[in-house]
């Protein structure tokens, strides 16, 4: 974003804004809604912070070019206006959008509840969207003329000033290794992180505005205010930079923490980086804390690892609060040590495991029953691992939610076990417990020329006799993969007077289909037939294929198996 390494900080704002632009993409629920406001919640807060971390490292640089000045030295004097001239810049570009989240909660976007000071309608989109695009939105090549365009070019402009400031300071030199710091608007064509090719012919405007709600858009405001923000610290850090060995005076000391997200499912890791605010080379800080805790290089920061415990949500509630301490002992230039602490909490939210498939009640022995496994309170993070007992288990390489589930024939049940496998770390989400049954019998139907046969009446000698295996219907539309079959071994037989029966022809199996027969012209054989005789088709089994090509018997009886047939004159 602003340099080649990002802080923690903007790593975490990073990734927020990542689940945001994919959640944009929904059609959101009240559920996502609320996660848009949690998310622009949080990217508020953090904004707060970083505004008054920036007032208080200006506010440093500034004392202590004043006490290198009061020890007769005014090298840096002019570094006292050029940290206010980098504040006053950042803070007019974070007022100006400032501005623009005032004007959503206008009654004439998205309202203000006047109870929790809220935008009131949350899934505003048509006023939202004519807010920043304007009435005209395929104006200036489909970047409207609204408010989007004006935040487009204030951006761009925040950003040309910040490479020409930091040059200026840097004998030329541009920050990021050169490159200078990146756009902060970025067209869909040139973001990575955006796949699909409609989107990629789309504006900035357009993709980031259309038809998105405005607590959406709340969200993203807060993230470009960060992101400025951002900028300005690396600015104030350069100028910092040009004091040479200064030691700073600290009037106080605040312990900072930055969660990676404030919602957390349970099982999983609730994960902060707390560091020590305004501290120097000389003020190492101690910390401890809730759960498992590493230091980050250097010492001055540490990363804690808290065990999200379904035990904090309340019975019959999706989710709950868990609280977190943190603590960090920081050495004074008295020898003494300060103390600071911090008691926060995280949302812990139960994993919700929803299932789509043409049948959810039960599955079919021997069959590919395909799940659609999603785990919605995950979203991006979600990466599911999904075993079975009596059961193989087959996962879409087209979808990463999308599974093949084979229960083994005599199996009763099938149990599905969810985990996911995030941040490294596989996390069981819960279970699916399924009834396993055979697949309904096709039945097997007899046709004279084409003709259902009643099974009584005498045959012409002369007719075509076709005997047809005919698939369950729901079963062959819901699993036509699995709804296939072959017959084997057909015989014909005959009967003559009291003698017994005896076979006057065999025929080849028929083929693999969903709906097979095989064919007995009765003229092939009419010289040995008489009328009164009987003729028997008869099939050694009927074979059921599955989407393995896996041939499975069908529980036939032998009589189920054969077809008598009256010969007729």
């Amino acid at each position: 974003m602003a340099s080649g390494k990002l802080t923690p900080r903007q790593k975490m704002i990073n990734l927020m804004y990542l689940v945001l632009t994919a959640l944009l993409a929904l059609n959101v629920s009240a559920e996502v809604l609320q996660a848009f406001q949690n998310l622009a919640d949080s990217l508020q807060n953090t904004a707060e912070q970083f505004q008054k971390n920036n007032f208080d490292l200006a506010e440093a640089i500034k004392i202590a070019v004043r006490k290198e000045m009061e020890q007769g030295s005014r090298k840096n004097e002019p570094l006292i206006a050029e940290v206010d001239k980098v504040r006053s810049k950042a803070d007019s570009v974070a007022g100006v959008i400032r501005t623009y989240i005032e004007a959503l909660y206008d009654e004439k976007v998205a309202g203000k509840d006047p109870e929790t000071g809220r935008l009131k309608r949350l899934d505003e989109r048509e006023n939202n969207y004519r807010f920043w695009m304007g009435k005209n939105d395929a104006a200036n090549g489909g970047r409207g003329e609204g408010k989007a365009l004006e935040m487009h070019a204030l951006l761009d402009s925040f950003v040309s000033w910040a490479n020409r400031f930091y040059a200026s300071h840097s004998n030329g030199k541009l920050p990021n290794a050169g490159k200078g710091f990146s756009r902060l608007v970025v067209d869909p064509r040139d973001n990575p992180y955006v796949k699909e090719k409609e989107s990629k012919e789309k504006t900035w405007e357009y993709f980031t505005f259309h038809m998105t709600p405005a607590v959406a858009n709340l969200a993203v405001l807060y993230k470009y205010i960060n992101d400025v923000y951002v900028i300005e610290t690396e600015l104030l850090n350069l100028l910092k930079s040009k004091l040479g060995q200064v030691t700073f005076k600290i009037d106080s000391l605040i312990l900072v923490d930055a969660p990676r997200s404030e919602i957390v499912v349970a099982g999983m890791k609730f994960e902060t980086k707390a560091f020590v605010a305004a501290t120097s080379s000389d003020a190492k800080p101690t910390f401890a804390g809730t759960g498992a805790m590493k230091l980050e290089p250097g010492g001055y920061s540490a990363i804690f690892s808290i065990p999200a415990s379904a035990a904090s949500i309340p019975a019959g509630q999706r989710k709950g609060k868990q609280n977190y301490t943190i603590t960090a002992r920081v050495p004074k230039a008295d020898g003494s040590f300060q103390e600071l602490r911090l008691q926060k909490s995280f949302e812990v939210v139960k994993p919700e495991i929803v299932v789509t498939s043409a049948a959810v009640q039960l599955l079919y022995a021997e069959c590919g029953n395909d799940l659609n496994i999603d785990v919605p309170a995950l979203g991006e993070l979600y990466d599911p691992r999904v075993t079975a007992d009596n059961a193989q288990v087959l996962q879409s390489k087209q979808s990463k939610k999308k599974f093949r589930v084979v229960p083994r024939g005599g199996a009763k049940t099938c149990r599905l076990n969810v985990a996911t496998n995030t941040a490294g770390q596989v996390v069981e989400l819960g279970t699916l417990d399924y009834k396993v049954v055979p697949p309904p019998r096709p039945s097997l139907r007899v046709l004279i020329n084409n003709d259902p046969y009643n099974g009584v009446s005498p045959v012409p000698r002369t007719a075509t006799v076709r005997v047809q295996v005919v698939p369950d219907g729901d079963f062959a539309k819901s699993l036509p993969e699995d709804a296939r079959y072959v017959i084997e071994k057909p015989e014909i037989k005959v009967v003559k007077g009291l003698a017994g029966a005896s076979v006057i022809g065999s025929l080849a199996n028929s083929k693999i289909a969903t709906s097979p027969s095989v064919a007995v012209d009765l003229t092939d054989y009419s010289r040995g037939l008489q009328p009164g005789n009987v003729l028997y088709i008869q099939f050694s089994d009927v074979y059921r294929v599955n989407f393995q090509n896996k041939q499975v018997k069908e529980n036939f009886s032998i009589t189920e198996l054969t077809f008598p047939i009256t010969i007729g004159k």
